[in-house]
């Protein structure tokens, strides 16, 4: 007779290492240790059974015996771990076996106790065959049936007083009705630890990605700026410590303005992606951290590098790019990079650092680019490889040579996302009659279908009970007939209240919509009195007691199942009260007292082990909210551009797309603006980064306030924007929002006039055209917006 509240499949793996092996050793062993106290409860009844003489000393003798040698050749088997190579690696289903059999050889041998000897398969139901394999789980039902009818056959061959019979068959009948409907109810506990588990593991993954996107730049997958500053101050702090240096180069594609003006935004973002794919080739070692500083702009941060070495490194970066073929993104492109290389000193400041290599970078550059230089030093001589790449890119190619949009790594992670994060409850509907019979009997309200499935449960039960009183209990005059009409009255009013409130959908408002807590206190009530009533049929009604107490396991909370089972302990205790006070004829002191106290433990620890299972479903329903805060953050993540909070260029591609598409359903055309800071560049390199940051976050802010709500405006690059304007006469509303943006912009005091800086921008605004590809779209206000530049800047050209 035991209840193992802990257990895990018993199922082996084809192959395991010895860490394997010495886990499942482990958990079979804590397995074991939480059984154990429910062994030790039930030998101490009986050992109290034996000593106030309700249980014969031989009995209690032998089935101590055999369960303490039982146990111990079970703990030796797990600890000197000879179960863990065998197909029940923990020994789950031999304990479960173990105790069904010793159930059935209590069923067999006590007298005064073999009442409660069937409770404890209700325990063994409840709380150990849903861990075991469906198999085994089929094998263990079929052993809680046959047993106990063994045992029943065997107690007629050597028991002095005759069997009843009709009453040993009505105990079986029930417990056949009972173990089925305890097995079901047990499944809500199963599915409650599955979506426990599956929604940990989905958090886990969730705010892994959420890390992970947090840290790294939408386009190229290299650390972002946000991060990099993080890195840099942990490295300072861990240089003063040890006093070991590390340096710090600032990275910057040449001329990458032009490569975008000439072959398009498209071969831009390749080229980005195919540098940091070469950077990472370049440079494997986990401790050189390479950041997305900017536009064009990288940052590597060497830890414990010097000069030399850092400038060994990046010349190795140099002659890659030099061998790779750009040539495959556009015709006649080359790439090359600037450097500046500045080891940081332990007493100065990241910022100060930063500045150096900043300007080294400049120093690079201003010496004919393509070339690395360190700060305070000399830059190499420039090569005839890097000159031809500069005047391939200053080139001008055709429209024909913009490569189209390749999907980027942030949309490979939306379309993976969209696909893990699916809600754990939705599942396809059932088609045909059976869908139609469902929804007949359970109603359409998917909220309230678990407490119709348990309504379904504790109809066949009640019908079970009603069957038992007319066929049984009253013909047997256990109880009069106005009696027994009572109870089946009460059984009757179970079926038809909550059916009739659950199917027409009034307890949907509720605080309890299950309606839950008042079907077990109306059940439970009923049995325990009939209990009271009909002692000869107490093996039949614990074990309804025991049922009805489990039926709270889908849905009450924890406070409430604590407080059912202290109501279900205060009747069995009252029962017991009102008989010894009234002296019932057949009233057994020390027999009675010892099957309640056997009962009580049983339903205490069904009411412990109900609350365990109700924090899981509310920890599970806590981790669903916090799954979906988690999934929608990891969604703004990959959307928003992390420093203005627009939507980033990808997400942006994805709903020109969808305007492309309802363009061509509904015929209403839209526009795009295409917008570009003026001088933006110049900002970066008078003011520093930081103020160009304050820029970009003010025209954001200041753009969102004034542009209409229908208008979708996103960061389309380092210091470019895109709007995409729908409405009626697209073309010459989106020149107009432009023309009152730039106003809003020029009044607008963006908290930059302690360096005296005024912000302007120009733009291209292009009307889209039937059977035009957003690409062209793109392209014609790439060509207005130039046209823009060179008429004088801070203006806005409608593309032709």
């Amino acid at each position: 007779m035991n209840l193992s509240v802990s257990s895990l499949s018993s199922a082996s793996q084809p192959v395991m290492v010895d860490q394997d092996l010495d886990d499942l050793r482990r958990r079979g062993l804590k397995r074991f240790w939480l059984a154990l106290p429910s062994y030790a409860a039930v030998l101490a009844l009986l050992c109290l059974g034996a000593y106030i003489g309700s249980v014969k000393v031989g009995v209690a003798t032998l089935i101590t015996v055999g369960t303490v040698l039982s146990l111990g050749a079970i703990y030796l088997a797990l600890h000197m771990g000879w179960a863990v190579r065998t197909q029940d690696p923990m020994l789950a289903f031999t304990q479960s076996s173990f105790s069904i059999a010793l159930v059935a050889i209590g069923y067999a041998l006590l007298d005064d106790l073999r009442s409660t000897a069937l409770l404890w398969l209700s325990v063994i139901v409840v709380f150990d065959l849903w861990r075991l394999p469906r198999q085994q789980v089929r094998l263990a039902m079929a052993l809680c049936l046959v047993l106990p009818m063994l045992a029943t056959a065997s107690r007629h061959y050597w028991h002095p007083v005759p069997l009843n019979w009709f009453h040993e068959l009505f105990t079986l009948l029930i417990l056949a009705v009972v173990l089925p409907v305890l097995y079901a109810v047990s499944g809500q506990a199963r599915a409650a630890r599955s979506r426990h588990a599956r929604q940990k593991q989905q958090m886990a993954e969730t705010l892994a990605r959420l890390h992970e996107l947090s840290i790294r730049d939408g386009l190229t997958g290299l650390f972002n700026r946000r991060h990099m500053l993080s890195l840099l101050d942990d490295e300072a702090r861990r240089s003063r410590r040890s006093g070991r240096p590390f340096t710090v180069a600032l990275l910057d594609l040449d001329l990458f303005k032009r490569v975008n003006d000439v072959h398009g935004h498209a071969v831009g973002d390749q080229v980005l992606k195919a540098f940091a794919h070469i950077a990472q080739q370049v440079l494997p070692d986990s401790a050189d951290m390479l950041a997305r500083w900017g536009g064009e702009e990288f940052l590597l941060l060497q830890s414990e590098t010097s000069n030399d070495q850092a400038l060994a490194d990046l010349h190795r970066l140099r002659e890659a790019c030099h061998a790779h073929d750009w040539s495959q993104y556009a015709t006649g492109l080359c790439v090359t990079f600037s450097a500046g290389i500045c080891q940081h000193a332990r007493q100065d400041q990241v910022d100060h650092t930063l500045e150096l290599a900043d300007r080294a970078l400049y120093a690079a550059k201003a010496e004919g680019r393509d070339r690395v230089l360190v700060h305070g030093e000399l830059a190499p001589t420039q090569d005839g490889a890097s000159r031809a790449c500069r005047r391939a890119n200053l080139a001008p190619v055709s429209a024909s040579a913009v490569v189209s949009d390749v999907p980027t790594w942030t949309d490979l992670v939306i379309d993976d996302l969209d696909e893990k994060v699916t809600p754990l409850d939705k599942q396809e509907p059932v088609r045909g009659w059976r869908h139609r019979l469902l929804n007949i009997l359970c109603g359409s309200n998917q909220k309230l279908r678990p407490a119709m499935a348990l309504c379904m449960l504790s109809l066949c039960v009640y019908l079970a009970s009603i069957a038992g009183f007319v066929l049984y209990v009253m013909p047997s005059g256990l109880l009069t007939r106005a009696q027994g009409m009572g109870f089946v009255a009460h059984n009757v009013i179970a079926i038809l209240v909550p059916f009739v409130l659950l199917r027409s959908g009034v307890t949907a408002k509720w605080r309890d919509p299950s309606f839950v807590m008042v079907q077990v206190l109306w059940g439970g009530t009923g049995v325990i009195i009939g209990y009271g009533m009909m002692p000869s049929t107490s093996p039949s009604t614990l074990q309804m007691i025991c049922l009805s107490l489990v039926f709270g396991f889908t849905s009450l909370r924890p406070a409430q199942t604590v407080w059912v089972g202290r109501y279900y302990l205060a009747m069995m205790m009252g029962v017991l009260l009102v008989r010894a006070l009234a002296d019932a004829p057949g009233f057994m002191p020390r027999r009675e007292s010892l099957e309640v106290a056997m009962t009580c433990m049983v339903l205490w620890i069904l009411t412990l082990q109900s609350t365990r299972l109700s924090a899981i479903r509310q920890k599970v329903r806590q981790e669903k909210r916090q799954l979906i805060e988690a999934t929608e953050r990891v969604s703004q993540v990959m959307v928003r551009d992390p420093l203005t909070g627009l939507f980033n260029r990808q997400y942006m591609q994805i709903l020109l797309d969808r305007e492309c598409v309802r363009h061509q359903r509904s015929g209403k055309s839209f526009s795009v603006a295409l917008i570009d800071l003026d001088h933006f560049k110049a900002i970066n390199d008078t003011h520093g980064h930081a103020v160009g940051d304050e820029v970009l976050i003010g025209f954001a802010e200041a753009a969102r306030n004034h542009l209409r709500d229908s208008d979708v405006l996103c960061r389309w690059g380092g210091e470019e924007f895109l709007v995409l304007l729908v409405g009626a006469d697209p073309g010459a509303n989106g020149v107009m929002a432009m023309a009152r943006l730039r106003e809003a912009l020029s009044a607008r005091d963006l908290g930059l006039s302690d360096v005296g800086l005024t912000v302007t921008f120009s733009a291209g605004v292009a009307e889209h055209l039937s059977d035009e590809p957003i690409a062209r779209t793109l392209q014609r206000a790439d060509e207005a917006l130039y046209a823009a530049k060179a008429t004088g800047r801070d203006r806005c050209e409608l593309a032709a």
